[in-house]
């Protein structure tokens, strides 16, 4: 499974987020990655996309959630025990 968190520098809940998926990227298998919308590889996914907000989450190549979810969600959506 592949996790891609889209954030900004300007964004004000995205370190929150982080932290949340950072949690979650250390209790399932995963390929995780943090990606900066201001940067190209961040730039292309959003323009593909078409994401409008961040934090995003995109799991294999789809989009899934916006926003901050509590760990137990983020854990639920990933198909792992809370």
């Amino acid at each position: 499974m592949k996790v891609q968190l889209l954030v900004s520098k300007w964004c004000p809940t995205c370190p929150q987020a982080e932290q949340i998926w950072g949690e979650a990227a250390s209790r399932v298998p995963m390929e995780y990655e943090i990606l900066d919308v201001g940067g190209r590889d961040g730039r292309e996914l959003v323009s593909k996309l078409r994401i409008k907000t961040v934090p995003a989450v995109v799991i294999d190549g789809t989009l899934r959630t916006v926003g901050v979810q509590p760990l137990g969600e983020v854990l639920k959506l990933l198909g792992a025990a809370a």
